[in-house]
């Protein structure tokens, strides 16, 4: 399955069998939340909850500083499934695991495959939210497990990278082609150092955009794979104005999928998922004004950033009940051989993600 020029890992779809999800609570330390103890709190309930409906079906392991440990401690101890992992040497801690923790690969040896943590350098998503060390969370988590790591020159997060698990990558060129993340380096190098650690076969390059939200659009809240050869495209809950950013965005990338082929030579079946209306959530005048003004970052509230677990779905809901219900029926028509379960997010996507930006799951090595 491996790109044969230049491969050593390879990384397993997320619906390939897991040993686990890893989540964190953020730090009080960290930059969003030093003036805001209230979105602390409130951002801690949604992990909180994620975790409890992550662990009906696998084991979570849930990262904290210390200075937090002895309420996780207390918040969990009657918690089933759920195991605390205290970490030194990061105070400023987020909740985003799946841009700061290890993205985990196998390596390429069907005869003795093993788990190996590939760690891409988080900086803060181009420093816009500095990390305040020079350690890297993705190496501490690697050392406490006991997983190899796997060293890479390449600036990138887990949310860039979007895989099948049959050879083909979807990626933004705006969140990894930056000067903030990768200064100096082309889209060829960037390629080998993807085919080296990921072993995929073909990337699919989607333009995305920049300076839309903190993570310079991260393809996993644009589109995902529900198969090799199947994807599910978040659209616009309104697509009248041609001149949105957001609307383009999407636009170009139904234009490439439905242009072009996998790895395999499959043409894409592209399902379209539009998102939840903003209008139609409790979130107070004053906020939504904020927002529809530029003043704040528009949230996420897409339906594809959810979670496949083993034999289930993490699926966000938001509050918009007529959306809500619409991308259920369609997640359900998708994975018609899992259980979905739904979880309302209230202030995750206020803070630039979901579900999936929040975890990342560990693969099990097919051998």
């Amino acid at each position: 399955m491996a790109h044969l020029a230049t491969a050593a890992f390879f990384r397993p779809a997320e619906w390939d069998k897991q040993s686990g999800v890893i989540m964190a609570w953020p730090a009080a330390a960290n930059n969003a939340y030093l003036d805001d103890k209230q979105g602390l709190k409130d951002v801690t309930k949604d992990i909180t909850t994620i975790a409890e409906a992550v662990a009906m079906f696998e084991p979570v392991t849930l990262v904290v500083t210390p200075e937090r440990l002895k309420d996780a401690e207390s918040r969990f101890k009657r918690a089933k499934n759920i195991t605390l992992l205290p970490v030194d040497g990061y105070p400023k801690l987020d909740l985003w695991m799946r841009d700061m923790a290890p993205t985990f690969v196998v390596n390429d040896d069907d005869r003795d495959a093993k788990l190996h943590a590939v760690d891409f350098n988080f900086n803060g998503w181009g420093n816009k939210y500095p990390t305040g060390t020079n350690n890297s969370l993705a190496g501490i988590i690697a050392a406490l497990r006991n997983i190899p790591a796997v060293q890479s020159w390449l600036v990138t997060e887990g949310g860039s990278l979007e895989v099948d698990g049959d050879g083909t990558l979807l990626i933004t060129e705006s969140s990894v082609l930056i000067d903030n993340r990768n200064p100096g380096r082309d889209k060829t190098q960037v390629e080998e150092e993807i085919y080296r650690t990921l072993g995929v076969e073909k990337i699919i390059w989607l333009p995305g955009r920049r300076n839309l939200d903190i993570t310079d659009g991260h393809v996993d809240g644009l589109v995902r794979f529900v198969a090799p050869g199947k994807v599910l495209l978040s659209r616009p809950s309104s697509t009248e104005d041609g001149s949105d950013a957001f609307v383009q965005m999407y636009q170009e990338a139904y234009d490439i999928l439905a242009s072009t082929t996998d790895a395999r030579g499959r043409r894409f079946h592209i399902t379209e998922v539009g998102e939840a209306d903003l209008g139609k959530l409790d979130i107070g005048r004053r906020a939504r004004k904020e927002i529809e003004s530029g003043k704040e970052d528009y949230p996420s509230l897409t339906y594809v950033n959810y979670l496949v677990v083993n034999d289930g779905v993490i699926f966000p809901q938001f509050g918009d009940k007529k959306s809500d219900k619409a991308a259920l029926k369609i997640i359900q028509d998708l994975y018609p051989q899992r259980e979905i379960e739904p979880v309302y997010i209230y202030e995750l996507p206020f803070y630039g993600g979901g579900i999936h930006c929040s975890t990342q799951e560990i693969p099990v090595p097919k051998n």
